[in-house]
């Protein structure tokens, strides 16, 4: 079993916010628990946020300072990268969707320092999805063969329920209200059916009148705990997950956990996330949306099939089969530093 002997390894974490995504932090924390020798790698939390230009300064220099055999900078704060030329670095590179929104000058740096400046001081690369890893050689010359494809693992918190809810009204979940979660298309697909649209997020005053337009039934949460998803999940009868962009969709395999029977997108990397657990939409055609729901809701052997298959798949999504590729990842690196 490959592991980094006695070298040291630390994993560079950006500071979480109270309100937020957790997923990098997360998939982290389970495989720091899955690992398969010791010792397991330091974790390192920047002691900032990233806000404004003094504070990133402030994190580049904490990270420079650490002194450890390899860096791997874990996402978000690839810019930590830059200058680190001492010892081996790895980044992990969850998508970089971020690089096209702003402005023409915005875009640029960007690029530049998430992506541009930080790969010239990277040994390695990790790649969450065989997608993300398209798109970091479709914009940059990085070589493929330094990229490696390492998915993201969930919570130990979310695990199969114990029983299938009995909702009077069928409840989907919908998590997540940035631009690409496609919450203005689910509610267009939804409109007119007899359902209870479940969303984890605050929605914003336009899309409360957008749902509200629309004649949706719907309940929001927001601001909850790993075991409050779990309970959501439980709760639900369908995870309608068409997102436009994502480095991976790990609610997908969240739900294929859990036991509900999700609808995604028919694009990358979300189809080869759900591993054939999952009926496939174009995200961006309502009416395709609206059928794959109502055959997942109206039709109980397509339900029980795509079950089936989704805890298939997620039972191949393992924090141990992880955690030992990165082990391997880091032996290598210290073998070749020798």
């Amino acid at each position: 079993m490959a592991t980094p002997g006695d070298s040291t390894v630390v994993w560079v974490m950006r500071k979480p916010r109270s309100l937020g995504n957790f997923s990098i932090e997360t998939s982290y924390r389970t495989m720091h628990s899955a690992w398969p020798a010791t010792p397991a790698p330091h974790v390192h939390v920047a002691s900032h946020f990233t806000s404004g230009l003094v504070d990133r300064l402030r994190i580049w220099r904490e990270v420079k300072g650490l002194a450890h055999d390899i860096i791997h900078i874990t996402g978000d704060i690839h810019f930590t990268a830059i200058g680190l030329r001492r010892r081996p670095v790895v980044l992990t590179i969850h998508d970089l969707g971020m690089l096209d929104e702003g402005k023409p000058l915005t875009r640029w740096l960007k690029r530049k320092f998430w992506l541009d400046w930080p790969l010239r001081s990277c040994d390695r690369l990790i790649a969450v999805s065989q997608r993300t890893k398209e798109d970091i050689l479709s914009r940059t010359r990085y070589p493929a063969d330094r990229i490696a494809v390492i998915p993201s693992v969930i919570s130990p918190t979310f695990r199969p329920r114990t029983s299938a809810p009995d909702n009077a009204v069928p409840r989907v979940l919908h998590i997540g209200l940035a631009d690409n979660k496609n919450l203005d298309r689910h509610a267009a697909a939804l409109a007119g059916m007899k359902v209870h649209l479940r969303i984890i997020g605050e929605p914003s005053a336009v899309q409360h009148a957008m749902l509200k337009n629309h004649g949706i039934q719907y309940s929001h949460a927001s601001q909850l705990s790993e075991e409050e998803i779990q309970a959501e999940y439980a709760a639900a009868d369908l995870l309608l997950f068409c997102s436009t962009l994502e480095g991976y969709g790990m609610p997908i395999i969240e739900a294929q956990t859990v036991g509900i029977p999700v609808v995604t997108s028919l694009r990358a990397p979300m189809d080869k996330t759900a591993g054939g657990g999952a009926l496939l939409a174009d995200p961006e055609d309502i009416t395709a949306i609206k059928e794959a729901v109502e055959q997942v809701l109206g039709h109980p052997e397509v339900r029980q099939q795509v079950l089936q298959k989704g805890r298939a798949n997620a039972a191949d999504c393992s924090a141990a089969a992880s955690a030992q590729k990165h082990a391997d990842l880091y032996a290598e690196l210290i073998g070749k530093s020798r």
